[in-house]
């Protein structure tokens, strides 16, 4: 049988989510955790799967952890230990940078573009070959697992996309199905719902709903001019112990400066869909041949909605109560 929003499959270990069929509400804001968006409009949003900024924290703060062991070493006069950081730690992190530097360098990917107004998602696959897809046939799941190790548990997880293939629109699906698949990974649970919710309340909602695109932002003014402007923008927000803490701290510490100008030059020319065919797919539709929700959709959306309306009123009494 097809999974359906709000099934979930669980082992000892692992667990899956499925957020749609049907796209029904999360409950969870929509936030462009991994920066996904790449182009936004009233009629369609373009999303791509590059998302480096992960890498790039585990990878600097690996390096600053192997130079810290290595200063050590050199400090303590203990220089069989420092070889064999240097051997060991910086052989893995070598090896590591050279695979980041390779997706960085690798061109990028038509975007996958979702068309609210006609209700379908265009696909660009790598050979060239393009199809639409209808919105409602589209699966999204959140995996998640729980890695044990010596060091205690950390759960990880993401976000899977997967869409039929062009000559297979109408057939069920299932787990072991061979479909077009993008996969990102902004976290386990929670957070994979609030990257899904940027497209799901996109085409459901509307643009309003959904955060603009964040590779681009700000990017008329220098590195060092967008992030004080990002620390002012964040005080009026969330007021000055958390920006600073939080925000500016982490800057510092990632070096997310380097990162960000390493974002602007890859991103300096985003790719578009430029086939005749998708080029008069993407316009606009008079407001009367705009496609409208299923029924089953329609009311699945409706029990959604009252069940979270009924969960706050709840959470609300708890804490009056409290």
């Amino acid at each position: 049988m097809t999974q359906q929003a709000g099934d979930n499959k669980q082992g000892l270990l692992w667990k899956q989510e499925h957020l749609s069929p049907l796209p029904i509400p999360t409950g969870q804001p929509a936030s462009d955790i991994l920066g996904m968006i790449w182009r936004k409009n009233d009629v369609y949003l373009d999303i791509g799967s590059l998302s480096l900024v992960g890498g790039w924290v585990t990878l600097y703060m690996g390096s600053l952890l192997i130079g810290s062991f290595l200063v050590y070493a050199l400090v303590e006069r203990d220089f069989l230990f420092f070889f064999l950081i240097l051997l060991f730690g910086g052989t893995m992190m070598a090896f590591l940078w050279i695979g980041y530097i390779r997706v960085y360098r690798r061109p990028l990917m038509p975007p996958l573009r979702f068309h609210r107004q006609r209700r379908e998602v265009r696909i660009v696959a790598d050979d060239g070959e393009e199809w639409t897809v209808p919105w409602e046939r589209v699966h999204a799941i959140a995996p998640s697992a729980t890695m044990v190790g010596q060091f205690g548990a950390a759960k990880m997880g993401g976000l899977l996309l997967w869409f039929p293939f062009k000559d297979e629109i109408d057939e069920p699906y299932h787990d072991k199905k061979p479909g077009w698949i993008i996969m990102v990974s902004p976290g386990p649970g929670a957070a994979a719902m609030r990257q899904w919710e940027c497209i799901r309340s996109f085409m459901e909602i509307g643009p309003e709903a959904v955060p603009d695109s964040t590779v681009m932002h700000n990017h008329e003014l220098s590195v060092w001019q967008s992030f004080v402007q990002d620390m002012r923008d964040g005080v009026k927000t969330h007021g000055w112990l958390r920006t600073v803490l939080w925000d500016g701290l982490a800057s510092f510490v990632f070096n997310l400066f380097a990162y960000d100008y390493l974002m602007r030059k890859k991103f300096t020319h985003i790719p578009d869909l430029t086939s005749p065919e998708s080029i008069a797919w993407s316009q606009p539709l008079p407001p009367e041949q705009w496609a409208r929700r299923s029924a089953e959709l329609e009311a699945a959306i409706a029990e959604r909605e009252k069940d979270l309306a009924a969960s706050e009123e709840s959470q609300a009494s708890t804490e009056q109560a409290g």
